[in-house]
């Protein structure tokens, strides 16, 4: 394997599979994923959504967070001599866990992924979602008077 020069398509694959996710908008998420797109686990996550169906399933499995906000960080893409391509993307992933507290789940996530390059263009063929660790802590839910309190003059 040697490093990739990616094309911005790839990149934006990322960032619209956060989009996706976070909106819970499954047609826009299988826009970026071949006709049988995968998100697995990696290592001890056991999760597994595969195709159509299963990535629908993924995105209605969401409303279990009041919402989440998927933030992509760095992305590291490879080719083999086959002309495959592979990548990992970092992410931070929040989700506003359920409840009348408002308690966030950060996760530190490292996408293993796999690309591969169809007549609407590239999409992932598999996206190897590796959980790295967990933080969880209170937050609150954002209300107009925080402008005023929070940043004075500002507003």
């Amino acid at each position: 394997m040697s490093a990739y020069c990616a094309p911005q398509e790839l990149h934006d694959l990322a960032f619209r599979y956060a989009q996706a996710v976070d909106r819970r908008d499954a047609d826009q998420l299988l826009s970026v994923f071949t006709n049988d797109g995968a998100v697995m686990g990696f290592g001890e996550n056991p999760i597994s959504f595969r195709g159509e169906a299963g990535l629908r399933d993924m995105t209605e499995k969401l409303a279990a967070f009041r919402m989440t906000m998927h933030n992509v960080y760095n992305q590291t893409f490879e080719a083999d001599a086959s002309g495959n391509i592979t990548g990992e993307t970092y992410c931070i992933a929040s989700h506003i866990l359920p409840g009348d507290d408002w308690r966030l789940m950060d996760m530190s996530i490292r996408y293993h992924n796999s690309y591969r390059e169809t007549a609407g263009g590239w999409r992932f063929h598999e996206r190897r979602l590796e959980v790295l660790w967990v933080e969880t802590r209170a937050v609150s839910p954002f209300v107009a008077s925080m402008m005023k309190e929070d940043l004075g003059d500002f507003v």
